[in-house]
C-alpha cells in the first residue's frame, strides 16, 4: 500500500465506520476496500463516502455478489467479446488484452443491448480481480494490499474511420468507461494502447474529460512502433504472445494464441436479435435525397465555431450506398478538399448508420452520397444531420 499520513489513516477508518452497516460480506474480501475509495477522492470523506454509497447500490442492482457463480454470459458475448486474460505482467497483475480494432461493432448492436455488453465486460474483470486476489499473481509476485491488479491493452489494429465515429460504439464505450472509473478505484497500474490510427486522437479527446487524472498518467498511446519494446519492460517474454512482442505461441504454433485469446471477427447473423427494421423515413425531420445512377450529391454544412460537433444518422431505402465526409478550410493552410472519412460502402439493411465527429475547425463540412458505381439502380436516402457545440457526453446521451 502507498505511504500513507496518520490524517489519511483515520479517514480510511472513518470511512469504514460510516459505512459498515451496508457494505457486504463479499465486498469485504477486499480489505483494500476503503483504502481505494477514500484514496479515488484524494481523502475527502464526504466525497469518498457518497462514491462508496453510489458504488454499493450499483453492486445491488447489478447482483455483484454473486455474479461469479450465479451469472452465466450469453453464448455470443462468451464467443465474441474480443477480451482475453493474457497472463500476468511483472507486477503481478492481469493483463487483460482489448482487441477492439477489429471488433464487430454493428454486430454487437444487433445481438445484446449495451447493459447486457456491461455486464459481462464487468463479470470479466471480476473474474481477473479475484484472480490476482486469490492466486497472487501466478506466484510471480504476491499481491500486496493496495497494490494495481490490472494492466489492460487496447489494440486498434484495424480500426476503421466509420467505427471510430459512430455513435453508438461511443456510447457504449463511454458507458463502460464510467462505470469502470466510478466501481473500480484504483486498480489500473498501466493502461497501454498499441496500433493508434491517427484518428484515435479524436476518440482518446472525447473521453478524457471523464477520466480522473489519475488514470489520465498511467495511460500510454503508440502507434504502430515502439509498444512491443515497452511491453516487455512490463511483461517476461515467454509469457506475452508473439503477436505482442514476445515468445509465446500455441502448441500449433500459432503466434496469436487464439486457444485462449478471442480476437475481434464478424458475428454470425445467426446470432442477431430479432426485431423490426427500424424505418427512418418515418422519424420528425428527416430529409430525402434521390440519387440516380453514376450520380452523386453533397449536403454542406457550415461550421462557424471551432470544436463543434458534426452528427448524422442515414439510411436507404434498398441496397447499401457509399458515403464520406470532405472538408474545405477558411484558411490558406486548409485551402482545398480534404477528406476525413474516405469514401466506404455502407448498408443499412438492418439500422440506419450513426455517426458524429468533433470539428476542430471552422469551415465547410460535406456529407457526400455516392451512387458511382451503381450503372442500373437509383438509391433513396433519408437523412437527418446537424451541428452541435455541447460537449461530447451530452451529444452522445441525448441520442
Amino acid at each position: 500500500m502507498d505511504s500513507i499520513t496518520d490524517e489519511e489513516k483515520g479517514i480510511i477508518e472513518e470511512l469504514r465506520r460510516l459505512t459498515i452497516e451496508d457494505v457486504t460480506p463479499k465486498m469485504l474480501e477486499d480489505v483494500s476496500l476503503f483504502y481505494r475509495f477514500a484514496k479515488a477522492r484524494d481523502f475527502n470523506l464526504t466525497q469518498a463516502e457518497a462514491m462508496l454509497r453510489k458504488h454499493i447500490a450499483w453492486r445491488k442492482e447489478i447482483k455483484m455478489d454473486t455474479i461469479l457463480t450465479e451469472y452465466e454470459p450469453p453464448e455470443v458475448l462468451k464467443k465474441y467479446t474480443p477480451l482475453s486474460f493474457t497472463c500476468f505482467d511483472k507486477e503481478g497483475c492481469a493483463v487483460l488484452f482489448h482487441d477492439l480494432g477489429r471488433a464487430d461493432a454493428k454486430g454487437f448492436n444487433n445481438v445484446a443491448t449495451n447493459m447486457e455488453i456491461l455486464k459481462y465486460v464487468v463479470y470479466y474483470v471480476e473474474t481477473c480481480k479475484d484472480r490476482v486476489i486469490k492466486h497472487g499473481g501466478n506466484g510471480k509476485k504476491r499481491f500486496e494490499l493496495g497494490k494495481p491488479i490490472l494492466s489492460p491493452i487496447y489494440d486498434f489494429d484495424e480500426l476503421t474511420y466509420s467505427k471510430a465515429v459512430n455513435v453508438k460504439t461511443l456510447q457504449l464505450i463511454l458507458l463502460i468507461v464510467q462505470t469502470f472509473i466510478d466501481n473500480h478505484p484504483e486498480l489500473l497500474r498501466i493502461v497501454t494502447v498499441i496500433n493508434a490510427p491517427f484518428y484515435f486522437t479524436w476518440m482518446y479527446s472525447s473521453l478524457k474529460h471523464i477520466l480522473p487524472s489519475t488514470v489520465i498518467r498511467k495511460v500510454r498511446i503508440f502507434g504502430s512502433d515502439g509498444w512491443k519494446e515497452a511491453l516487455l519492460e512490463d511483461i517476461e517474454a515467454d509469457d506475452l504472445p508473439v503477436y505482442l512482442g514476445g515468445n509465446r505461441r500455441d502448441p500449433d504454433g500459432n503466434p496469436f494464441c487464439e486457444s485462449f485469446m478471442i480476437r475481434g471477427q464478424l458475428i454470425p447473423k445467426k446470432y442477431y436479435m430479432k426485431k423490426g427494421r427500424k424505418n427512418l423515413s418515418s422519424e420528425p425531420d428527416v430529409e430525402k435525397i434521390k440519387l440516380m445512377p453514376f450520380c452523386k450529391e453533397e449536403i454542406t454544412f457550415k461550421v462557424e465555431e471551432g470544436n463543434s460537433f458534426l452528427e448524422w444518422e442515414f439510411q436507404t431505402s434498398n441496397r447499401d450506398i457509399d458515403f464520406s465526409l470532405v472538408f474545405r478550410g477558411k484558411s490558406q493552410e486548409d485551402f482545398g478538399l480534404i477528406e476525413i472519412i474516405p469514401k466506404q460502402r455502407i448498408d443499412t439493411t438492418i439500422e440506419p448508420e450513426k455517426g458524429v465527429i468533433k470539428c476542430e475547425k471552422v469551415g465547410d463540412y460535406s456529407i457526400v452520397f455516392d451512387n458511382s458505381n451503381s450503372w442500373i439502380h437509383s438509391k433513396e436516402v433519408h437523412y437527418r444531420a446537424g451541428i452541435k457545440s455541447s460537449k461530447i457526453k451530452e451529444l452522445l446521451e441525448s441520442t
